[in-house]
């Protein structure tokens, strides 16, 4: 047999490999090896008809927590990200260099989402305390260390994060951006990710001591000093020119990030975000208002994103980010098989921000099949 598996007839969108209409699609030993129409169902072991739904690569979130408080969602991690379209996902940042070997221990043991990990500039990564957050006191910053982490686990660790905001640095100035920056370069020029959300200094002091390829989460908070400034009525001139010159600014949704007024004046600005991710936690998958990746896609399809940028910023972009590039995030041939299929259901949803604001979304994406490395992973129950 040629194919181990056809998905036949669906509305394939892979914006970045530029495939956009009805197609088939031909899997065998866990690779794409053929995207086109009417692909021979006869030489195929098993054919899943999608026909009247959306394919796309599957998606990839940028921005989620696997072992927050050294728990978190760890093994309920594929149970999550299966029945949502994700095949990989990047923990942000929940540990540092004296918890790393932990999340490295649940995703080699309970984790099969393929898995990438920001490592938090302090020692003892995002630990919840009353006493202040991970890097309110100073002794905790481990630049060396975080370095060390990131260099020693070539094939998980990928950068550096930082944790901006009031009670979670040790000094309100750009110090601490200053020396994770210092961490990231002695990993040998790796990214760093940034939370910006309630910032105590304006963002362009920050932005000031970011590289290209170095990430701004949480863009769409509507707290203090974000990418509207204390106005919140237009996009800094400042954030615009630290776009255009290759900072990526990602959305990452969570319980306190993601504020509608200022996602439909940005939108309407014409600043849309790099990637869109998630910022998932057990608490915010079960509890919402993030619940999933489709989710906060569908919020921005209702402000005016488009359908291909939408995909685009959750597949082709951020595992390009993760070093993905043309092997994830897309459904070029020679790629890992990993599709996303998705109902793009019309109706009346409510859905929420971070904020308590509430909309009735017309659209929304429903994943009813998510298929990695080649084989169905995840198959939604009939209604």
């Amino acid at each position: 047999m040629k194919y181990d598996l056809i998905l036949a007839g669906g509305e394939v969108l892979d914006p970045a490999a530029g495939f956009r209409g009805v197609m088939d699609i031909g899997i065998a030993g866990g690779k794409i090896v053929a995207v086109g129409p009417s692909l021979p169902t006869a030489e195929a072991r098993r054919t899943i008809a999608v026909k009247s739904r959306l394919v796309t690569p599957g998606l990839v979130d940028i921005h989620a927590h696997i072992f927050v408080n050294a728990h978190d969602m760890a093994g309920d991690t594929d149970r999550f990200c299966r029945a949502s379209g994700v095949t990989t996902l990047c923990d942000a940042g929940s540990t540092g260099s004296a918890t790393f070997a932990g999340l490295r221990q649940v995703i080699d043991r309970e984790v099969r989402t393929r898995t990438r990990a920001f490592v938090n500039l302090s020692a003892i990564g995002i630990v919840g305390t009353s006493r202040g957050g991970e890097l309110s006191h100073f002794p905790y910053a481990d630049p060396e260390g975080c370095a060390r982490t990131i260099s020693e686990n070539p094939d998980l660790a990928i950068g550096v994060k930082l944790r901006y905001g009031p009670g979670l640095v040790w000094e309100y100035s750009p110090e601490p951006v200053k020396l994770a920056r210092k961490a990231a370069d002695m990993a040998g020029g790796a990214p760093m990710m940034m939370h910006i959300t309630d910032s105590p200094i304006p963002l362009p002091e920050l932005l000031a001591h970011m590289k290209p390829g170095d990430i701004v989460t949480h863009c769409y908070h509507g707290r203090a000093h974000g990418i509207m400034g204390q106005e919140k009525q237009l996009v800094l001139k400042e954030v615009v020119e630290a776009q255009r010159h290759g900072i990526i600014f990602d959305c990452a949704h969570g319980r306190s990030h993601f504020s509608f007024p200022l996602i439909e004046k940005a939108l309407d600005q014409g600043f849309l975000p790099d990637t869109i991710s998630t910022d998932l936690t057990f608490t915010s998958a079960t509890n919402g208002p993030v619940f999933d990746l489709p989710t906060t896609m569908s919020k921005l399809l209702h402000f005016g994103m488009s359908l291909d940028d939408v995909v685009a910023r959750s597949t082709a972009a951020p595992a390009k980010i993760l070093g993905y590039e043309g092997t994830v995030g897309t459904l070029k041939p020679g790629a890992n098989a990993d599709i996303a299929v998705f109902e793009l259901r019309d109706g009346n949803f409510p859905l929420r921000d971070s904020d308590g604001n509430t909309i009735t979304a017309r659209r929304r994406l429903i994943a009813q099949l998510t298929i990695k490395d080649g084989r169905v992973w995840y198959k939604r129950p009939p209604e």
